[in-house]
């Protein structure tokens, strides 16, 4: 659609925009094009606005015309202002350049004079340093003509200016030419070195190889001589070391040759000749006295010989040295172990203390040393003995438990003259039964029967021997388990202080105090008429108790003489309470290795045990103090006991241990029978067989080894333990069994029979073998002999006889009336003649 805006209204807009900033209304006008056809009449429109906007100014200005004027005069005035402050800045500006000049030139100047100066101080200080590099060469250079003219003392001053002059040069900086002469003073200083060393070895001489010393000159000339040296050494820094070095040579060649004894080297006697000192062929005696009087020599001659400034210094490192090395080498190893020899050391230690005098005198440390060491003689004697003694122990147990003795216990008591014990035939078997205070047992084959049936197979274990495994509150000393994890330590004897209360320990066999005396079960005060006897009785024992018993006696002996006012020197009583401990050591240490050296030794924990109280019983006596000497300083205090105690506890446990070993493999071998059940089928019935047999086998094996090592007494009762125990576990499994039929009794009484034949084994030793008379002891020693025996009789028995049995015999006394019947009930049928029989014997009085 073509455009109805004309020309005119655009320049309308166009004016209106310029002269109001307006826009227009009209749409079409806003959209419309401005082409060139309307500039014209838009140039028109414009131009008549100007003009019309000029006619207004000058109406509105007419009036204000003089104002004008004078704004028009006052701005001409302000441009001629600011023109004279243009001109004015120009000139500061130029000035400020010119001044910038001038500072600048300033500056330049001042730099050239600084150059100036550093250049002359430079100039200065390069005179300096070279008129100082020409002194230090010319020093040097009258140095070297002094150690030529041997004047060593003046060179050594002239090598301390060079040190200082150089090290005013130097301050931090590097020159070549004081490098040079810095080399040149090297070159000095060892010249100088080598002379005042040299000066110095001709001046003491040390020849180790004949281990000689040497000053060649006489005393006033050595001093003037040693003097100005070591002054000069001293000056240069080669003192310390020079001296170091001396004391090293004089050890090698004097003070270690004569203190240390060597296999390849004679001790030899120090001589003093002139102006040396060396050390002869000849051999000193052994008294320490030579050796302190050689010391003696040697500090004098360095005393008398070399002057303040060396000997002072000197004897600060050789004193420490020589006084250790005379303490250790010799005076230590010359304390004599032996008490009697102890006595007669009281001279060395005096000699001791006047050579701690003499090194006060001469100013050598170590004298204090040596005086603790006099006064520690005690304490070093008690250590060497507790050494050797430990060591003895040690050895005696590498050589083995030796050869096997025989010993004889040896028991007095007094029995009534009822006592069966007293019309036994040569003593009796079981004197040993008294050891347990309160035990209540029989002491032939005609009370067997009433002890046997109250008597349990664990206690039969200890019965007679002190150890107590039943039921009875009587225990070992700790109350463990035998075979624990506290035997270690009982063997070292923790916890063998008293700490434990009363209920804990054994009070089978008081140390100090014997138990009292009851016979047969019965105080003896309830005795009418007794009678005194001697029980006898031999057993085994290893060599071992018998060496540890003669080093025990050898210390008991010293320690009364050192507790006697007659045993010499008193000091020595201060070792008594060290050397009273001694024996407890050397029982600990034998409890804490005895169990792994016994146990090469098949029956060794039978030997162990009675070793322990072989020892136990000697160390009794050997501890009482003489009848009029001192007061026992073992049995005085508390620990005797409890060593004591310890040690007869380790025996026991060794015997608990074994007997509850054996024991163990008795039942797991008695385990292989499985109960006799089904034993006369096959293949139970094999091993019921193997199981027998080897109950048997294994019973008389123990018997014959521990044969070799207890009493016979003892061994009966240990054996006879073993077996009760086995026939303890076949009536438990027999009477366990609900239905034996006949082939079964047949074969159980087998059985019976065979364990039966062991009685062989319990022949009293005072019988021959092959007497008529010989009456086995099984019932004695064995718990529930009878009792097996009369299980033998039932298993192979009619009804009847087992009601005879019942009525007429014995067999109530072993057995229940419930047993008996459980018994019947097993082995017969139900019919009206097992019927009877269990009504007549549960009506049988009893």
């Amino acid at each position: 659609m073509p455009s109805t805006v004309t020309a005119y209204q655009l320049g309308e807009a166009l004016l209106d925009a310029v002269q109001s900033s307006s826009y227009p209304e009209s749409e079409a006008i806003i959209s419309a094009d401005f082409p060139p056809s309307a500039f014209p009449q838009a140039l028109e429109l414009l131009g008549s606005a100007r003009e019309e906007v000029k006619t207004r100014l000058r109406k509105s200005s007419k009036h204000s015309a003089q104002d004008i004027d004078g704004w028009i005069s006052q701005a001409k005035q302000l441009r001629n202002d600011i023109q004279t402050a243009r001109r004015s800045a120009e000139e500061i500006v130029s000035k400020a350049k010119r001044d910038e000049e001038l500072r600048q030139a300033l500056h330049d100047a001042g730099s050239k004079l600084r150059l100036l100066e550093e250049e002359v101080a430079f100039n200065q200080n390069l005179t300096t340093i070279l008129e100082q590099i020409q002194r230090i060469r010319r020093d040097i250079r009258q140095a070297h003509d002094l150690v030529n003219e041997a004047d060593l003392s003046t060179a050594a001053k002239f090598l301390l200016n060079i040190d200082t002059d150089l090290e005013s040069i130097q301050r931090g900086r590097k020159i070549k030419a004081v490098a040079i002469v810095e080399l040149e003073s090297r070159e000095l200083r060892q010249t100088v070195a080598r002379a005042l060393t040299q000066r110095w070895h001709n001046a003491i001489q040390i020849d180790a190889p004949s281990f000689t010393v040497s000053i060649p000159y006489g005393v006033s000339s050595r001093r003037s001589a040693l003097s100005p040296i070591a002054t000069a050494m001293q000056q240069i820094g080669l003192f310390e070391g020079v001296i170091s070095n001396l004391a090293d040579r004089l050890q090698c060649a004097i003070i270690m040759p004569r203190l240390q004894l060597r296999a390849d080297r004679p001790d030899r006697l120090l001589l003093e000749e002139n102006d040396a000192v060396r050390l002869s062929e000849l051999s000193p005696p052994s008294d320490s006295r030579w050796l302190l009087h050689d010391l003696d020599v040697f500090m004098s001659f360095i005393q008398t010989h070399l002057p303040l400034i060396i000997s002072d210094p000197l004897s600060k490192i050789c004193g420490p040295s020589l006084v250790e090395c005379l303490i250790s080498a010799r005076l230590s190893a010359a304390v004599p172990q032996e008490l009697a020899a102890l006595q007669y050391f009281n001279g060395t230690r005096e000699e001791v203390h006047r050579f701690s005098k003499t090194m006060d005198a001469h100013g050598w440390p170590g004298a204090s040393q040596l005086r603790a060491w006099a006064n520690s003689i005690p304490q070093i004697w008690l250590e060497k003995r507790q050494r050797q003694s430990l060591e003895q122990v040690r050895q005696l147990f590498r050589r083995g438990l030796g050869d096997i003795k025989t010993v004889e216990r040896v028991e007095t008591q007094k029995v009534s003259q009822q006592d069966s014990l007293f019309h036994a035939s040569k003593g009796n078997d079981d004197w040993n039964a008294e050891w347990s205070e309160g035990e209540e047992r029989s002491f032939g084959p005609k009370q067997v029967e009433s002890s046997n049936a109250s008597a349990d197979t664990e206690e039969e274990d200890v019965r007679a021997w002190g150890l107590d495994d039943g039921k009875d509150n009587r225990k070992i000393e700790d109350n463990s388990p035998v075979g624990g994890k506290d035997d270690e330590a009982d063997a070292w004897g923790w916890g063998d202080d008293g700490d434990d209360d009363e209920g804990s320990r054994s009070p089978q066999r008081n140390i100090n105090k014997p138990a009292r005396q009851r016979v047969n079960g019965y105080d003896k005060a309830r005795r009418g008429s007794e009678r005194e006897i001697t029980l006898r009785e031999s057993y085994n024992i290893t060599s071992l108790p018998l060496r540890i018993l003669d080093l025990i006696n050898s210390i008991v002996a010293d320690v009364y003489a050192l507790s006697t006012q007659s045993s010499g020197d008193s000091t020595l009583a201060s070792a008594v309470p060290g050397l009273s401990n001694l024996p407890s050591l050397l029982l600990i240490m034998y409890r804490a290795s005895a169990s792994s050296f016994y146990s090469i030794n098949n029956s060794g924990n039978m030997f162990l045990y009675n070793d322990c109280l072989w020892l136990v019983d000697q160390l009794q006596q050997v501890m009482q103090p003489p009848a009029q000497g001192p007061e026992n300083p073992f049995t005085s205090s508390k620990r005797f006991d409890d060593d004591m105690a310890a040690l007869e506890a380790f025996g026991k446990r060794s015997y608990g241990k074994e007997m509850e070993s054996q024991r163990t493999i008795l039942k797991d071998l008695l385990d292989g029978a499985q109960g006799f059940a089904n034993c006369t089928e096959s293949p139970f019935s094999q091993e019921c067989d193997l199981a027998v047999a080897s109950i048997i086998d294994r019973i008389r094996d123990i018997h014959k080894q521990w044969k070799g090592a207890l009493s016979h007494s003892a061994l009966l009762q240990s054996v006879g333990s073993l077996l009760g125990t086995v026939i303890d576990k076949i009536i438990i499994d027999i009477e366990d069994m609900n239905d034996i039929a006949e082939p079964e009794s047949q074969r159980l009484t087998a059985y019976c029979k065979q364990i039966i034949a062991l009685e062989d084994l319990f022949l009293p030793q005072e019988s021959a073998i092959g007497e008529a008379e010989t009456v086995p002891l099984t019932a004695v020693y064995a718990p529930g002999w009878f009792k097996f025996q009369y299980l033998s009789e039932v298993l192979d028995s009619s009804l009847v006889d087992i009601k005879y049995l019942w009525t007429d015999g014995g067999l109530r006394l072993e057995y229940e009336v419930q047993e008996i019947v459980d018994l019947i009930e097993a082995l017969f049928a139900d019919s009206e003649h097992r019927r009877r029989a269990i009504g007549e014997i549960r009506r049988a009085p009893g």
